[in-house]
């Protein structure tokens, strides 16, 4: 009865600490990349020198190629629309696109972008900056895109290494929790062990 009794214990810690970990880590199952953004030329974030000709992503997955599907929207500093046409999906390598863009002065210039994987056909989208010039004019020039009335609505950047490293961090967190849970189960099996059962009968000795 002792030994059904640790091995209940031993078992209902684990699965609580099953369910624990799932539901820390959850966002690792329930997240996949699709045909996000992961690096683009001028990257993500960055201050150049001078502004570029051309805008080109890279993506996790492999893109649909088509305007309707995969597509880049470039903004300039003054708030207008300066990409030249609809951005094409190289077929020799599916996850890169690439749109001409019509230069304009220093500032942030905001890339706008949406996706349709040709893995599983899951559609994705999202915005990140880069500046064009000096650090130092990068603040007041990072407000034009927003107080623009032509400028898009979302400005923030993309940031894909935050969201991996919170996925880490709930995995690590979920394996500590499976860990103690399993302490637990141990624990309460050997004080069951080392506690007789009061149901069980008392030898009297013989006299």
């Amino acid at each position: 009865m002792r030994l059904l009794r640790q091995r209940l214990c031993m078992i209902c810690a684990t699965f609580l600490s099953l369910g624990i970990f799932l539901a820390l880590s959850g966002t690792s199952f329930a997240m996949p990349n699709h045909a996000k953004v992961m690096s683009s030329d001028p990257a993500i974030n960055s201050t150049i020198a001078q502004p570029p000709s051309k805008i080109t992503v890279t993506t996790a997955e492999n893109m649909k190629p088509g305007s309707a599907n995969s597509n880049l929207l470039v903004y300039g500093p003054s708030g207008d629309l300066i990409s030249q046409g609809d951005a094409k999906v190289d077929l020799n390598n599916p996850k890169q696109m690439s749109v001409a863009i019509k230069p304009e002065k220093n500032g942030v210039y905001v890339v706008r972008w949406n996706t349709v994987s040709s893995d599983d056909n899951d559609p994705d989208q999202g915005a990140y900056v880069f500046t064009v010039g000096s650090a130092a004019g990068s603040t007041t020039a990072q407000a034009q895109p927003t107080a623009t009335p032509k400028s898009p609505a979302t400005t923030a950047a993309t940031s894909t290494s935050n969201g991996g490293a919170t996925i880490w961090t709930s995995v690590i967190s979920g394996l500590i929790a499976l860990i103690v849970g399993l302490g637990v189960g141990f624990g309460l099996g050997r004080s069951r062990k080392a506690t007789p059962s009061v149901n069980e009968p008392t030898q009297t000795p013989v006299s």
